[in-house]
């Protein structure tokens, strides 16, 4: 018998009430036992670019065929769509409101539908609860192996948020932006994708930057002129900078303080400048 695809959810319900127990329990209606994955319940609410970051960065650790459920939904029950995106090894399951933005930006080659919820038998809508009464029954559907078609009409011109600022090329520097500031206290910046070894930048998102190799003497400077050093892990802060720039797990650029939130520090909040240079 063929295995039914892991469910994976990123919704900003949390955990203080019922909304994501019965998402789950939906789910849990349709699917066999182990195949509903939690990647985060805990996306700051109505944050649609945090959801979709989430998603852009798990997306690799997760087996071909995974169906993502991303149910962050600040317009829920108003003239937004529903959709369904296939692309290169998972679906997503998910608002039309740009959460799957940087998804498409990895695999600019995908399929998409717009749900209908009489093609799916889906119950009477709540205005206010769409993750429950039409999101998750899709998606146990899209699991059973119902064909994309069935779901409704191709979705044309699918909503997409702003990129981030990402700019430039190896012999000037590249500027980005803060993203985020992650559990860790540490800032995740628009800048890569940068290899693990600190050598080399690939462009993760189409903004006109440029790839190339890094210079073994690059730095991070930002807004207020003040430089941070890189290096390899979040402990070289502590031999005296204070202040590091790493790569991070998802090979974009993070700056770490030393036994402290880097979050908190006013020059690194979202949208602050970060520029990536070489000495001068």
């Amino acid at each position: 018998m063929e295995a039914v695809p892991l469910v994976a959810c990123i919704t900003d319900f949390g955990s203080e009430d019922s909304y994501a127990g019965a998402l789950r329990g939906v789910l849990a209606g349709g699917l066999p036992r182990g195949s509903i994955i939690d990647i985060t319940h805990d996306i700051p609410s109505g944050d649609v670019r945090r959801a979709g970051l989430v998603l852009w960065e798990a997306q690799p650790s997760f087996p071909q065929g995974t169906i993502f459920l991303v149910v962050v939904d600040p317009g829920v029950g108003s003239d937004r769509r529903a959709a369904i995106f296939r692309c290169p090894g998972c679906d997503v399951v998910c608002p039309d409101n740009g959460v799957a933005t940087f998804l498409l930006e990895r695999f600019p080659e995908f399929e998409a539908v717009e749900i209908q919820p009489e093609q799916i038998g889906a119950p009477p809508l709540s205005n206010t609860f769409h993750g429950r009464d039409l999101f998750a029954p899709a998606a146990v559907q899209l699991a059973a192996g119902k064909p994309l078609s069935a779901f409704g009409p191709v979705l044309s011109s699918p909503q997409r948020i702003p990129l981030p600022r990402f700019q430039g090329q190896a012999d000037g520097g590249w500027e980005g932006e803060a993203l985020y500031s992650d559990h860790f206290g540490n800032i995740i910046t628009s800048i890569g994708r940068i290899s693990y070894d600190f050598r080399e930048l690939t462009p993760w998102i189409r903004t006109g930057a440029r790839g190339g190799k890094i210079h073994p003497q690059a730095h991070v400077k930002l807004g207020d002129g003040s430089s941070i050093p890189t290096g390899k892990t979040y402990s070289d802060a502590g031999s005296g900078a204070g202040r590091i720039a790493i790569v991070g797990s998802s090979g974009l650029l993070e700056i770490a303080s030393w036994q402290s939130h880097a979050g908190t520090d006013p020059t690194l909040k979202p949208g602050a400048e970060i520029r990536l240079v070489s000495p001068s």
